[in-house]
């Protein structure tokens, strides 16, 4: 089956690597009805013009990251918001409440920044996504002020409750487009899996399959879903595929090789 039209419209922003405001709202627009990208977009413009006459008529450098954090405090009262409630995981909801996430909080820096040349680039961090301007990280639910490497380990140590005693270079790494629109999807899956929801939390699941086709985790993650669900036949589909792909030590392989096992005896 086809993929509807938001979905379409996201995939192809992630192949692109285009604007991450639009894909985060065609993301917003499949789960949520009614919600329509371009008004939107059109609001993050706006934004970005007045990030432009903030920055004068020299133009916006990358030293002036901290313009972002102030315009869209006094703009929007931007601030971090808990993941168990989905409306603060929706780029839309975000923009009219001001609360949100932190990827979330870094989409509309990197969306309203890119617009009026400021270079910024979201980063990937476990537990808690910052962006970067140039070699500068920003937590972007506080308050603007850069990080410097121990306040970034501390921040990834309180994120992940585990601490650190250095921050892996793979951890600072530029997410792309699609990075980020995998992570929005699988912060989604979770918090409405927590939340029992089960038809949002699949199509979450769906979402991150087809941006990442070829890996294994995601079908596996999809096909427990599925098997919670009582949708033997394609959960048996994806427990397959992820364990055709696993290694032979692959931590899981036993339990799920058990779970396919069942569904097949059960099919039977």
């Amino acid at each position: 089956m086809a993929p509807a039209p938001a979905r379409e419209a996201l995939l192809a922003v992630a192949q692109s690597g285009g604007d991450v405001a639009e894909g985060a709202l065609w993301l917003a627009a499949e789960d949520c009805p009614g919600v329509e990208p371009a008004p939107w977009l059109e609001r993050i413009d706006e934004l970005a013009g007045e990030l432009r006459t903030r920055c004068g008529i020299r133009g916006c450098k990358p030293a002036d990251a901290p313009l972002v954090a102030a315009l869209l405090r006094d703009r929007l009262r931007l601030r971090g918001a808990g993941g168990g409630d989905p409306r603060w995981h929706y780029l839309h909801t975000v923009l009219q409440s001001g609360a949100g996430i932190p990827i979330a909080c870094s989409a509309i820096w990197i969306a309203v920044g890119r617009r009026a040349a400021i270079p910024i680039e979201g980063v990937n961090t476990p537990g808690h996504f910052l962006v970067r301007v140039q070699s500068l990280l920003f937590d972007t639910t506080a308050g603007g002020e850069p990080l410097d490497t121990e306040s970034t380990r501390e921040l990834v140590s309180a994120a992940t409750g585990r601490r650190l005693d250095r921050l892996e270079p793979s951890w600072l790494a530029a997410a792309s487009t699609r990075d980020i629109l995998v992570r929005m999807s699988r912060n989604l899956r979770g918090c409405y899996t927590c939340r029992e929801d089960w038809p949002l939390a699949l199509r979450a699941a769906d979402r991150c399959v087809d941006l990442l086709p070829d890996d294994p985790h995601e079908r596996r993650d999809r096909g427990l879903l599925l098997w919670r669900l009582g949708r033997s036949s394609e959960a048996l589909l994806d427990l397959r595929s992820y364990l055709d792909a696993a290694p032979d030590d692959a931590p899981d392989r036993e339990s799920l090789a058990e779970i396919a096992g069942r569904l097949r005896a059960f099919m039977n």
